[in-house]
Order: structure tokens, then C-alpha cells, then sequence
């Protein structure tokens, strides 16, 4: 993040009647000073508007600024905003203003994200390059036009639409947070350690400094493999923002006896090594989804050193492994356990449910829920839903609610208050969704979508009153339980009269209804 400070500059330009010429050079690709197209304009027989005062340059990323009015001279180009890129434009051509024939400003024909050099820049002082520590440390305020040159990219987002780039020099405010889009400058052929100019505009997005290159660009000056040697830092320092702030955007690493000791969800988990701990995050690489790799992940397990840049997001600065080999001295967990957030389709499977019960109001309606995962599954935050699939009336698991691997766990709507069985569910998920008696469904979800959901039960009067509806013991996957054949109704009493087999495996018989 970086302290907001505000200017403007206007950048006035006039053009009288008279004959314009417009010339442009191309000295080819290469470095900031030889490898951009430069657009030349000026006038046969010049009108003064006052006096003017010159600052030409020698290449691209720089503009020119005027304490007076100024001469100029447009045709149908474009010229500078006040505040923004002056002198460029996303997807056609861009000039600045000459007097005496000396270029001021760049020009940038095509698309955006062009691969050679383009744009002026916030500059102001020549050829001068702007730098990630200038954005970093507020030098450079928000929503200037920045060219920054011969930084090192340290990491690359899946979708390639954002990177990390830094100094070389490393050390605080040495790195940032790089937005393209998907419409931006295309980056997949990017590589963490390729050295790149980017051409682009200083942003803060919820509180993390970035440079907007969607209108930009990004060009690979051609070397790879540079080498960036990461900050390690205490892990004390995640316990105070203020002293985060500036390795925001760096390469950091953290070493010791890291053990894993919170999953909050998202992928995300706390490592600690008492009192101090930081958050390790799921921008680049999700350790949580790479089951192969860190076998048995949950709570318990530890590593000796983690390394990433930092991001920011949702108030918490997070460290960002990028692979695997930024993740050292893995040891898996003793006694994992998994969140709702951890699970993907197929870990949670719904195996019974009680839609029509004999309580008063269908007040004490249930299903079941069977962990076919090998680690312990805590279903807090776990959604219910029915056929309507409304946000509006779901319902919500919000305590701890641990299920065994392999174990079957009874979730319950309303409270203890409208329960009438002996046994206690593991967990209620409130008022809503009621179950329709003449027809619906039970689909359980997580932040991502769907982990399981079953098929639409069928009326049947009064015979399916206080019976419940179970799957087939021997298909009791999420494929299988999606088809309405594998379903029947229980025939071993439970509870007074009703039947069914909350929180254990289903037998086999069926009730004729």
C-alpha cells in the first residue's frame, strides 16, 4: 500500500489553421531509448499562444510539461489527459507537442500490450526510468502513469492474468503486484526469473498497491533465468501490519518449525511457531488441492521454511508459495482435518434423509451426510440447500462439527428445542430450507459450488411418514446417489415408529412403498 498523495497535470495543447506535418521514425526493437516508434509533429508556420518552455527527450517513456501555454499542433491523433498516461493511447496513435522539431512524448500504434516498447510515461525528468520503489513508497501516487524498466518477474497467477514483479536490488519496497486481465497484454509465456519493462498506471485494489498494465504493456527484454534471492524475514513481523507494509509485493521466506495449526478456508492455512504465525495464501499455488504432493495435509502438519511474495487481500498480509519447492521440510499431519473449503465433489456424500417425520410441524427433519475422505472433515460452514437452490433460504452449518473419515454424521434442521430423539444430531443448519413432503432435494455446498446433491424423492401419502428415504449401502458415491433406482425407503425402527438409520451405514433391505 502506498500513501496517497494527489496532483494533476494538464497538459494544454491548441492548433491554428495551418499545414501539419507529421513524420514517423522507427529505429527498430531493442532497449527504452532506441525501440519504440516515435511521432514527430510540427507546423510550417508556427502560432505562438504564449511563451513556451521545452523538455525534450531522447525515447519513450517520458512527457514533456509546460509552466505556460503551450504550442502544439494536433490533426486527427490524440492528445495527453490530465493525471493519466499523458501522451499515450490504448489501441491507436498518440502524440505529444514539438517546437524546434524535438520529440515530446511517445507513441504506441496497435492493439494494447504491443510486445515492443510503448507509451510516455509520469516522468519528468527525461529518460528517467520510474521504479517499483518510487510506487511502493508513495513517491509515485496513485493513478500515475508509470514505465518501469528491467524488473525481474517472481511470480506468475495460474490464470495469467496478474504477476509479481521486482527490483533487483530487492530489500523493501522493491516489489508489486502487476494487473493485466484477460484482455490485457498476454503474459503466458511469462516465467518467473524473465527480466520486463512495463508500461502501465499505479492502482490501489483493496488496499494493494498495483500497476494496472491492462492498457499497458508488458515486453520481455529477452533475459531469463535471473536469480532473486528472497528476504527472510522473522515470523514475527506478520504480527505487526505496519512493519509488513513495506515487503508487500517482495519475496520473503519464513524458517523454522512451522506448524500448521488453522484452516480458515479458501485454501488458506496459518502456520505458527509459537506465539507468532502468518497466513499462507492460495494466489499462486494451492497447497491444500495438491493432495500428492503434501499427503495427509490438515492440521498438525509442518514445514521448516516457506517462501512467496506477499499479497494482500481480505485485511491480512500473505505469504504466496509458487510451487511446491517453496514449501521445504514438509511433514504430514498426525490427526488431519479437513474444512468445508478443503472439499471437492465426491468427499461428502448425502446417504439418508428424513423429509417427512412425525414431530410435530415436520420440526425435526434431518439427513446424512457419509466422509469418504481418509482425513476428518469439520462441517462447519457447510450450506444446505433444497431444489430451489435459493441463497435466500438456505440453511448453514455454523459450529464445529467434526466427521470421522469414513463416518456418517446426522445434520438436523431448527434446534434442540424441536428435536424428540434421543441421539443429538451432530450439528443443526437452522430454520431453513424446509423439505417439501411431496417432492425435493438436498444439496450441500461450499464457497465453491456443489459437493453433493440428491435426486428428487417422490409422494407417497401417508406411507412415508416417519420413514426415511436411504441410499443403496453399495453405491455410496456421489455418482451412484444422483439416480432415484438406488434410493428406497428404511425398514429397521430407530425411534418409537420411525424408521431409518441416522449416523450408520444403511441396510440393505427396502420398504415396498
Amino acid at each position: 500500500m502506498q500513501k496517497h498523495r494527489f496532483f494533476a497535470l494538464s497538459l494544454s495543447l491548441c492548433a491554428c489553421g495551418n499545414e501539419v506535418t507529421t513524420t514517423v521514425t522507427d529505429s527498430g526493437q531493442g532497449s527504452s531509448s532506441t525501440g519504440a516508434e516515435t511521432t514527430t509533429t510540427t507546423t510550417t508556420n508556427p502560432t505562438t499562444a504564449g511563451p513556451t518552455t521545452e523538455a525534450p527527450t531522447t525515447g519513450p517513456g517520458s512527457s514533456s510539461t509546460t509552466e505556460g501555454p503551450t504550442t502544439g499542433t494536433t490533426g486527427d491523433e490524440t492528445t495527453g489527459t490530465s493525471g493519466e498516461a499523458t501522451g499515450s493511447s490504448s489501441g491507436g496513435e498518440s502524440t505529444g507537442s514539438s517546437s524546434g522539431g524535438e520529440t515530446t512524448g511517445g507513441s504506441t500504434e496497435g492493439s494494447s500490450g504491443s510486445s515492443g516498447s510503448s507509451g510516455s510515461t509520469g516522468d519528468t525528468e527525461g529518460d528517467k526510468d520510474d521504479t517499483i520503489y518510487e510506487i511502493q513508497d508513495g513517491t509515485i501516487p496513485e493513478k500515475a502513469a508509470v514505465s518501469v524498466k528491467g524488473v525481474i518477474v517472481s511470480g506468475v497467477n495460474p490464470g495469467f492474468t496478474a504477476f509479481f514483479a521486482q527490483e533487483p536490488g530487492g530489500g523493501p519496497y522493491s516489489g508489486v503486484w502487476v494487473y493485466v486481465g484477460k484482455m490485457g497484454p498476454n503474459i503466458m509465456g511469462l516465467a518467473v526469473g524473465d527480466e520486463v519493462d512495463i508500461v502501465g498506471s499505479t492502482l490501489e485494489f483493496d488496499g494493494l498497491t498495483e500497476i494496472d498494465a491492462s492498457l499497458g504493456s508488458v515486453t520481455k527484454t529477452g533475459v531469463g533465468g535471473l536469480p532473486l534471492v528472497p528476504e527472510v524475514l522473522p515470523l514475527a513481523t506478520f504480527a505487526d501490519p505496519a512493519a509488513l507494509e513495506p515487503w508487500e509485493g517482495v519475496l520473503v521466506r519464513v524458517e523454522g518449525q512451522l506448524a500448521v495449526t488453522e484452516l480458515p478456508g479458501f485454501e488458506e492455512f496459518w502456520v505458527a511457531q509459537n506465539p507468532d504465525k502468518a497466513l499462507v495464501d492460495n494466489l499462486l499455488y494451492s497447497v491444500v488441492l495438491s493432495k500428492a504432493d503434501f499427503p495427509q495435509f490438515g492440521v498438525g502438519a509442518g514445514f521448516t521454511a516457506i517462501q512467496g511474495p506477499i499479497n494482500f487481500s481480505f485485511m491480512n498480509y500473505k505469504i504466496a508459495p509458487r510451487s511446491k519447492a517453496d514449501l521445504e521440510g514438509y511433514t504430514p499431519s498426525p490427526d488431519p482435518v479437513l474444512g468445508v473449503e478443503d472439499l471437492v465433489p465426491g468427499d461428502l456424500v448425502i446417504t439418508e434423509v428424513m423429509y417427512d417425520p412425525t414431530c410435530a410441524m415436520d420440526d425435526c427433519e434431518w439427513f446424512e451426510v457419509h466422509n469418504k475422505t481418509t482425513a476428518k472433515v469439520d462441517l462447519n460452514g457447510l450450506v444446505v440447500q433444497d431444489n430451489q437452490q435459493n441463497a435466500m433460504s438456505q440453511g448453514k452449518v455454523n459450529v464445529p462439527a467434526v466427521v470421522p473419515p469414513g463416518g456418517y454424521a446426522v445434520l438436523a434442521a431448527k434446534t434442540m428445542a424441536t428435536w424428540p430423539y434421543p441421539n443429538p444430531p451432530l450439528a443443526f443448519f437452522g430454520a431453513n430450507p424446509a423439505l417439501g413432503n411431496g417432492g425435493d432435494q438436498v444439496f450441500i455446498k461450499n464457497s465453491k459450488g456443489t459437493l453433493d446433491s440428491i435426486p428428487a424423492w417422490t409422494d407417497k401419502g401417508a406411507l412415508d411418514n416417519g420413514v426415511s428415504w436411504k441410499l443403496d449401502p453399495t453405491k455410496t458415491d456421489s455418482v451412484q446417489n444422483d439416480s432415484a433406482m438406488n434410493w428406497c425407503y428404511s425398514t429397521v425402527n430407530f425411534w418409537m415408529m420411525e424408521k431409518g438409520s441416522p449416523a450408520a451405514a444403511n441396510e440393505a433391505a427396502c420398504l415396498p412403498i
